[in-house]
């Protein structure tokens, strides 16, 4: 209850820098589309004490293109499909250590590169036009999660498989992209509402809250983290 609440102040107000995820069932938050284009940019901090958990994804409305972040047995792994066919690129272990890790994704047409805490991989995607979709019919970003109604609507997926990985739980802050083609990177603020997917959830009866928590320091002592 008292994180629905909460969450339910922030989709008021819109802005958070930081929030909780409990990796409930309704447990996500929602952003803007990225701006990725061809040399677009994306970063966030997060920690948790989890191996396993979605942190990230958007695509081009359930065609080919996607992108998606999530921790693997404590890594940190990158799958996005740029139309070429899927890349892989995993960063990092011992990362649901409890401390907080940056991650930072940079592309360059053909080149999509991964850095984590400093750390950084490069893939080359194979193909020759490297766009991610088309802003216009681009998803949101969804961050821990994916809204419940996407099991009724997976054609809207350009990877369906995301809708059963394990949901993040821990902290996430600092998400910083465009959020516009071409426009410089910005500190995100939630989306509280989407028109059209509202209608989605409407016919698929499946509305709920998102569950967010500002992080702020009298909250930081709930969480069992080392600092």
């Amino acid at each position: 209850m008292r994180s629905s609440v909460l969450g339910a102040v922030l989709a008021v107000f819109g802005f958070c820098s930081g929030f909780l995820l409990d990796g409930s069932t309704n447990s996500y938050s929602q952003f803007r589309k990225w701006g990725g284009g061809a040399n677009g940019s994306l970063e966030f901090e997060f920690k948790t004490d989890q191996p396993n958990g979605l942190l990230l994804y958007t695509d081009d409305g359930g065609t080919y293109d996607f992108f998606e972040i999530k921790l693997v047995e404590g890594a940190l792994r990158l799958r996005y499909n740029l139309g070429g066919g899927a890349q892989i690129i995993t960063v990092g272990r011992e990362l649901n250590d409890g401390h907080w890790h940056k991650v930072h994704v940079q592309r360059h047409e053909d080149r999509t590169i991964l850095t984590v805490d400093n750390v950084s991989q490069m893939r080359t995607s194979r193909g020759k036009e490297f766009n991610f979709g088309r802003f216009a019919t681009n998803s949101d970003v969804f961050v821990g999660g994916m809204p419940t109604w996407y099991n009724t609507k997976l054609t809207l997926l350009a990877l369906p498989s995301v809708i059963f990985e394990p949901r993040f739980v821990g902290a996430v802050r600092n998400l910083i992209y465009p959020d516009v083609e071409g426009g410089p990177p910005r500190r995100q603020e939630t989306r509280p509402k989407d028109h059209r997917m509202d209608l989605y959830r409407k016919e698929a009866g499946l509305l709920g809250p998102v569950y967010m928590e500002t992080i702020e320091k009298e909250q930081e002592k709930h969480l069992s983290f080392k600092p």
